[in-house]
């Protein structure tokens, strides 16, 4: 059933993350969900998805990571992939109960550094970037120079006309990619930790054996390739789904895909939520 929802957001201090939830107006005894963007990226990634779990009971959190969107300016050329698991924290300190964290790209990564530290409720990965054991190979010594210490879209290649991107992205509609181009303009990532990620970003995969985990790949996804997306998946022992017409920003806001892949989050999640819900009273007892 659809429920009625409200927004709201919070500037977390110290560390200055700004976060925009999306929930239902009844409160929900269903785990809180951690929404974490990727490159360049922000909250705004997950504007329908958010409207969609919270509709049907999930409260939704979407962090900016630092430097990102809303959320205070940072040093990027010197943001390392762990500054952005210890962002993904900051947001759960926030948040206070067990949490199931979703990433897409760089915040699942991100997501699977923190959960190997910290307790998770779940995992849901939407092509994320490869762990070290997953990559398909190590870059050569000029590629990690090309990268400068702060990149911007243009650099990666997210730029062009409204048509040259549509062909590329062709299950996003024109005023997606407008949204979408608007607001990467004046975003700027961090060159060295795309270096970590392109040298391989360990991680211990026995730690995730407990964790329900599922990992979701795009066929038409030119940054992460759906058999990169299939291996990070077997690495972390998760369940895998594979939308092939899906592209990299597609699985998350395109129009054409992202009500079909929130509908699986959604199935996977109510699967799991039982399972979940005992795993939270225990970690909530623990604490006591």
């Amino acid at each position: 059933m659809v429920q009625a929802i409200k927004r709201d957001e919070v500037f977390i201090e110290p560390e200055g993350i700004h976060v925009e939830t999306h929930q239902p107006e009844r409160r929900s005894r269903k785990p809180p969900l951690l929404l974490v963007h990727g490159a360049l990226a922000g909250s705004w990634l997950w504007t329908e998805i958010a409207a969609f779990l919270a509709e049907r009971g999930w409260e939704a959190h979407a962090v900016n990571l630092r430097g990102h969107f809303t959320s205070d300016t940072a040093e990027l050329d010197d943001t390392t992939m762990r500054d952005y698991a210890d962002d993904i924290g900051v947001a759960l300190r926030q948040i206070g109960r067990p949490t199931v964290v979703i990433g897409w790209g760089i915040g699942a990564l991100a997501a699977m550094m923190y959960a190997e530290r910290h307790p998770v409720l779940g995992l849901v990965l939407l092509a994320p970037s490869p762990p070290a054991a997953a990559l398909p190979r190590r870059p050569e010594e000029h590629e990690l120079r090309a990268v400068p210490a702060i990149y911007d879209a243009a650099w990666w290649g997210w730029t062009g006309s409204r048509d040259e991107l549509r062909e590329r992205m062709p299950d996003m509609e024109d005023e997606e990619i407008e949204k979408m181009s608007e607001l990467l303009i004046g975003a700027k990532e961090s060159g060295r930790a795309r270096r970590e990620r392109m040298n391989g970003v360990p991680i211990d995969a026995s730690r995730f054996a407990d964790i329900p985990s599922l990992v979701i790949g795009a066929g038409l996804d030119e940054v992460i390739h759906p058999n990169e997306a299939r291996h990070t998946a077997d690495l972390i022992g998760a369940s895998y789904e594979y939308f092939p017409s899906a592209s990299h920003f597609g699985l998350a806001m395109g129009a054409q895909t992202w009500p079909e892949v929130a509908q699986s989050v959604l199935g996977w999640l109510e699967e799991h939520r039982h399972a979940m819900a005992g795993a939270s009273s225990v970690a909530v007892g623990a604490r006591r």
